[in-house]
């Protein structure tokens, strides 16, 4: 059996890794590896495809890190542009992120005025110089901790019980400087010690203690942080809110609204000025919520439907004053999250 190559698909693909023939004849190794000889042979072939052994294409593919079929068809217009810009030290970014997360990109363009794309190129300077206060913050701390051991220890004079209380604080210090020292930003090298006496990575960790304290101290009102959401990321980094007010302000807390806004249905410059202010925030909500495609917004109301049926069919007990409890309610454009 042969698997069809296109000649300037395996030589597309050979660049983008910044190969030479050479070194893509040393990527394929065991019993499938291909050799120079094949491999300069099939990208020399004229105006078709080469008819490759099955486990020649199925090992050139594997060395590249595309799939056969890659190999059989024409790079796209957005290949070849991504490979010129790859010339010019361009790389794309593969990822994806949660709706909430691109709500903020959009967000912080609103207020700041700084673009998405400048967001993206500032973000590992933004999260050195975080990281970098956080670690100075944590230094600060630490001396304060021992001076106040010290003191402790001087007040105390000759009673064991303030001795071994300065004692435990500087052993805690200690391991609190090495952990800086080797840059531990969420305190992941903390000692089994400070574990049996209640430490949780789960609940709390040094850098997101000094986000928080930093967005206390700047007055930060747009910047909110929600424990209830669990971290943001696996490191521990906190769930957070950019801009509640301006968002609450424009969509009226309508929760149809929120959700175009969340979903990227609708962006703050999309929306006409003449909707602006509170006077216009009925026909704003519908026209934000007009933005949501119909098929998307059938499936959302079906689906509070659904929940407004479960919450109907609730037997509620009464509560420890005698009171009956009172289910949340959902409203009419959709529930509340």
């Amino acid at each position: 059996m042969t698997t069809p190559i296109l000649p300037e698909a395996l030589k597309f693909h050979r660049n983008r890794k910044r190969w030479t023939q050479e070194d893509l004849a040393e990527a394929t190794k065991g019993r499938n590896k291909v050799s120079l000889p094949t491999i300069k042979r099939i990208e020399s072939t004229k105006g078709d495809t080469y008819p490759a052994q099955d486990r020649i294409a199925e090992a050139l593919s594997k060395a590249l890190g595309v799939s056969v079929d890659d190999l059989a068809k024409a790079p796209s217009p957005e290949q070849d542009h991504e490979e010129a810009l790859r010339k010019f030290g361009y790389r794309p970014l593969r990822t994806m992120i949660d709706a909430e997360t691109g709500l903020a990109f959009n967000t912080v363009q609103h207020m700041y005025g700084i673009s998405i794309r400048s967001q993206i190129e500032m973000a590992p300077l933004f999260a050195a110089l975080l990281a970098e206060g956080s670690l100075a913050w944590r230094r600060n701390r630490v001396t304060e901790i021992e001076d106040a051991a010290a003191n402790l220890r001087a007040l105390g004079g000759g009673h064991f019980s303030f001795a071994n209380a300065a004692y435990r604080a500087e052993d805690g210090a200690a391991a609190e400087r090495d952990s800086i020292a080797n840059r531990d930003l969420f305190g992941k090298s903390a000692p089994d010690e400070a574990y049996d006496l209640g430490f949780d990575p789960s609940e709390n960790n040094p850098f997101a203690d000094y986000l928080a304290q930093f967005a206390r101290e700047v007055d930060a009102k747009a910047v909110t942080f929600d424990k209830s959401l669990g971290w943001k990321t696996a490191e521990g980094l906190p769930s957070y809110q950019i801009g509640a007010d301006i968002i609450a302000e424009l969509t009226g807390d309508d929760p149809d609204a929120e959700y175009a806004l969340l979903m990227g249905h609708v962006r703050f410059k999309d929306v006409p000025k003449d909707l602006m202010g509170s006077e216009n925030l009925p026909e704003r909500i519908d026209w934000m919520i007009d933005r949501i495609p119909e098929e998307e917004r059938a499936e959302r109301q079906a689906e509070q439907e659904h929940v407004s049926s479960l919450i109907g069919d609730l037997d509620l007990p009464n509560d420890a004053d005698g009171a009956t409890s009172v289910a949340p309610t959902v409203s009419k454009g959709g529930a509340d999250a």
